[in-house]
């Protein structure tokens, strides 16, 4: 929680706004922005919070994402939030069906489902099933309104069972063999370079990613640990199929526990999106949250 200060300086009195934070199991920083020598009027703190805020994301973002980038997270969020106070419920609820329908259709679209936007609007809005339509890619376009709809009630914590159902209703009704199961078996990544790791290492690597969460939910900005989380569960990959999606649910529900507005990956971006992981499996961090920010950047462009 933020403060203000009075400190003595020779014969002048200066104040400061001041906060201090966490940086090791047992060591404290203390940040402070100078105000000046008059106390401060409540439009001035609201000013210097906005700094305050920055100096701390610098502290515990700086090898993930720049503060101003994270900054216009914040943009984003305030824009949102702002959005939603000033509109009808019955509008609200057109937006999140159309927000349901895009991402659907583009976390399905990126891992090859065939069905276009429209097609994925008829099955989710209207109920019907477009002529021509695969039984695999409908069961997907359901499967990816349920889990959606299943992590917005969700009240309960991140847990391994949590990303079990996730991935069983993803993959329910498409073929696949142990659907929200965790792999006890190799399985290779088509197209990519990355290995994910042996069968007897998965389930203490994701107790290894919720742990991560856990302790640093109140340090790491909630984009950034959507980010880092996404990829670390992607390079686990932990289910015999329907992992990308599942980490993109993840991604959103982490996002959705701090306030923050949801976000889907365009498949126009695919590349980008590949891209990112890449890098996070590479170990640079740094370089892969930028390229979300991007991708982020450009959905709300659209």
């Amino acid at each position: 929680m933020a403060y203000v200060d009075k400190i003595k300086s020779g014969r002048k009195m200066f104040y400061y706004l001041g906060k201090t934070i966490r940086i090791g199991e047992n060591e404290w920083k203390k940040i402070r922005i100078k105000l000046g020598e008059k106390e401060p009027t409540r439009e001035e703190l609201g000013k210097k919070l906005k700094e305050l805020r920055l100096e701390v994301y610098n502290v515990y973002n700086k090898d993930y994402l720049d503060a101003n980038k994270l900054e216009i997270i914040d943009d984003f969020k305030e824009v949102f939030n702002n959005h939603r106070k000033t509109i009808p419920k019955t509008i609200i609820e057109k937006e999140e069906t159309d927000f349901l329908i895009r991402f659907t259709y583009n976390s399905n679209a990126i891992e090859g489902n065939r069905l276009t936007l429209r097609d994925t609007y008829l099955i989710i809005k209207e109920k019907q099933i477009p002529s021509g339509a695969p039984p695999k890619d409908y069961n997907e376009a359901i499967n990816g309104r349920e889990a959606f709809e299943f992590v917005q009630k969700y009240k309960g914590k991140l847990t391994i069972e949590f990303l079990e159902k996730i991935n069983e209703i993803l993959t329910q009704n498409t073929g696949v063999t142990y659907p929200g199961r965790v792999r006890f078996f190799s399985v290779k990544i088509e197209g990519a370079d990355h290995i994910p790791p042996e069968s007897e290492k998965v389930r203490p690597l994701l107790k290894k990613m919720i742990l991560f969460y856990y302790k640093n939910k109140r340090k790491i900005h909630p984009f950034i640990l959507a980010c880092l989380l996404h990829a670390q569960f992607v390079e686990i990959h932990p289910f015999e199929d329907g992992n990308g999606r599942t980490g993109r649910v993840l991604m959103n529900w982490i996002l959705m526990q701090a306030g923050y507005p949801k976000i889907f990956v365009p498949v126009k971006l695919r590349q980008k999106y590949y891209e990112s992981i890449d890098l996070h499996n590479k170990k640079d961090f740094k370089g892969s949250c930028e390229k979300m920010f991007e991708i982020v950047v450009e959905q709300f462009k659209l």
